[in-house]
């Protein structure tokens, strides 16, 4: 039987150690967990990371022959590991629920996961994870790509933008354009544009080059398959960038 730490090199897209948090040493404890629904090591390592990653977690250990992940760590992480844990090793995951944990004695600091059922291939798996992560400046963020699973940690303000991203980009058909504004800030919008008639790939990401150049946007990301662009920045960049994306946008 082999018992292995687990690598910081497993798939993250980011993986970050500043916890916020400073957990009393005292209250340290171990907790086992087994996994019993991830057929492979590479999915068993894949749920272990995310709740590393998303818990701060920095003594964990992993047994690849029984399937287990044994941490040591305050009674507050091992919460929210158990509820990831439930999360991640569970067969019939209801797509339709709210999948999403609030960090007990915070009321802005949230851990949510998100499956984006309708994302055809891993790809488009990971370009809408990252445009989400991009855009909404997560630091934690994971993916498990056989449940397309998408796990992120951050700010209600920023669970709140993901959503509303998700939403756009995870129906089987394009809904319309709408925007986001983020809480607090009267001048921070998110939009997310379609340039349906542009052509191929290499057209459309020429277009997006376009839009961003224009309106001088810096946070702007994309998405091939709907032809999809996300920006963030100021009301005046962004109805800009519509302007612009009528131009550049015709059949």
């Amino acid at each position: 039987m082999r018992t292995l730490t687990i690598a910081l090199s497993v798939t993250a897209l980011l993986v970050c150690r500043g916890s916020g948090q400073s957990p009393d040493k005292s209250d340290q404890r171990d907790r086992v967990f087994f996994l019993t629904h991830t057929p492979t090591v590479q999915q068993f390592l894949e749920v272990a990371t995310v709740i590393r990653t998303m818990t701060d977690i920095r003594q964990v250990s992993t047994d690849n022959d029984q399937k287990s992940v044994t941490v040591h760590a305050a009674a507050g992480q091992i919460a929210m590991a158990e509820w990831l844990f439930n999360e991640l090793d569970n067969p019939a995951v209801q797509t339709s629920v709210l999948h999403e944990y609030r960090v007990p004695g915070s009321n802005d600091d949230v851990v949510r996961l998100f499956y984006l059922t309708h994302t055809a291939t891993v790809q488009d798996f990971q370009e809408v994870a990252t445009l989400v992560r991009t855009i909404a400046d997560f630091r934690r963020a994971f993916t498990n790509n056989e449940l397309r699973a998408f796990a992120v940690r951050g700010t209600a303000a920023q669970i709140g933008l993901a959503e509303f991203l998700v939403k756009q980009l995870e129906p089987a058909t394009t809904p319309a354009s709408r925007e986001y504004r983020m809480p607090g800030g009267n001048d921070d919008v998110v939009r997310v544009l379609y340039l349906t008639h542009t052509g191929d790939i290499q057209s459309f990401q020429k277009a997006a080059t376009q839009l961003r150049t224009a309106t001088q946007i810096k946070r702007v990301f994309t998405y091939n398959t709907p032809k999809a662009v996300a920006l963030r920045g100021t009301a005046d960049q962004i109805a800009m960038a519509e302007r612009v994306a009528k131009e550049v946008d015709k059949p």
